[in-house]
């Protein structure tokens, strides 16, 4: 546990790069896409439920978060005995907030300019995070389709406040419990409001399925998931006995649980398959469905999936209308999310995602293709910066 850098611990480190999380992301992005994209259709239609996968898609979003995030946090205590939070906060900002923000500044210009509507109060919601507990009503003149996918970043920026200071001071095996624990009263909580309405006697109107409070187990079963992998021994065990029928049992089991009834279930069983898929395939990268996971195409999508969340809403959202409502037109709609979400990320992510590992080192690299600062210079880690530090001082 700690605030400040962490003192290395060992010499050999890993690459920090998870397989198959890349491919999962693009699954989640599709998923999303899709849903918007064939949002005019009429509801009516009998398989028009079928499309309605943005929901899934999210709930996916916070399994990998969960996962990726406890992993690092792992890591970094595996590596150097400690976690930073200093510098885990350090890299989140520059990976979260520039992409973020641009958005916003972008859709802040077009409203000035009358071409758009983004009022104020829901503008300032996303920026302070709270959008997700912001209730249409309070939009007044508004219609808040331009921000509302700010809710799942509020959860996201949520969980980063809560978990990596719990993981910090309680340790590997105090952090299972809590998560289990945390996990099951939220699940319990969900049900509990969903029958009782006690917080809609407050905030009338405010939108379920976006309240942290209600959400919050489909992140911290994914850290549980990576506090199981980092045991050896169950590591060892799960490695033995994880195959393409385990994952195809999970898969068909998901798909029967939230996908063919054509609605979708806000559950921690949920919560538990798709923590459960991340993490199978990562541990069995080499397997079919890693293979699968990890080609190249799935992988490009996958590292364009924040940007392409982020921008699709200008896009793709269902009821926009607004002048230039051409690039709402299929496929130039899409056309224009690939082509926003590329720029964003080769020009706003990749470059702040760098400068966040040169300002507060990682203990190890993570992507190649962010394994470099600027043309040519490889990334200073922190177990590079303790290694040049041994070597001065012998």
């Amino acid at each position: 546990m700690s605030f400040s850098q962490p003192q290395a611990k060992r010499s050999r480190f890993k690459s920090g790069y998870l397989p198959t999380l890349d491919g999962w992301r693009a699954i989640a992005i599709a998923a999303v896409l899709l849903d918007h994209a064939t949002s005019r259709f009429r509801p009516q239609a009998t398989w028009y439920p079928l499309l309605r996968a943005g929901p899934n898609g999210v709930s996916l979003f916070f399994a990998i978060s969960g996962f990726l995030i406890c992993s690092r946090l792992l890591e970094e205590e595996q590596v150097f005995g400690g976690i930073s939070l200093t510098g885990f906060y350090i890299r989140r900002a520059c990976r979260i907030l520039p992409a973020a923000f641009t958005y916003l500044v972008v859709v802040a210009a077009l409203a000035m300019a009358s071409l758009i509507v983004v009022t104020p109060l829901e503008w300032w919601s996303c920026i302070l995070f709270f959008r997700n507990y912001l209730p249409p009503a309070w939009i007044h003149h508004g219609w808040g389709g331009y921000t509302i996918h700010y809710w799942s970043l509020a959860v996201e920026e949520h969980f980063y406040l809560l978990w990596p200071a719990l993981l910090a001071f309680s340790g590997r095996v105090r952090a299972r419990y809590l998560a289990a624990a945390v996990a099951i009263t939220v699940a319990v909580w969900r049900w509990w409001d969903f029958h009782h309405h006690w917080v809609n006697r407050y905030l009338p109107d405010l939108l379920f399925p976006s309240r942290t409070d209600v959400r919050l187990d489909g992140l911290l079963l994914g850290c549980l998931a990576a506090l199981i992998l980092v045991e050896p021994r169950w590591r060892a065990w799960l490695e033995r006995r994880v195959n393409v029928v385990v994952l195809g049992a999970l898969a068909i089991g998901y798909l029967l649980f939230q996908v063919i009834p054509r609605r979708h279930t806000y559950s921690i069983w949920e919560s538990m398959l798709l923590a459960a898929l991340v993490a199978g395939t990562v541990l069995r990268p080499a397997g079919i469905v890693g293979r699968v996971l990890e080609n190249p195409a799935m992988k490009w999508v996958g590292r364009l999936s924040y940007s392409l969340y982020l921008w699709q809403q200008l896009f793709l959202a269902p009821g926009a209308t607004y002048p230039f409502s051409l690039l709402q037109r299929f496929p130039l709609n899409l056309a224009m999310v690939f082509l926003m979400a590329a720029v964003s990320y080769e020009l706003v992510e990749r470059p702040m995602i760098r400068l966040g590992h040169h300002l507060a080192p990682p203990p190890t690299p993570g992507r190649i293709d962010l394994a470099t600062l600027g043309a040519g210079i490889p990334l200073t880690t922190n177990a590079e910066v303790q290694k040049r530090e041994l070597e001065r001082s012998a």
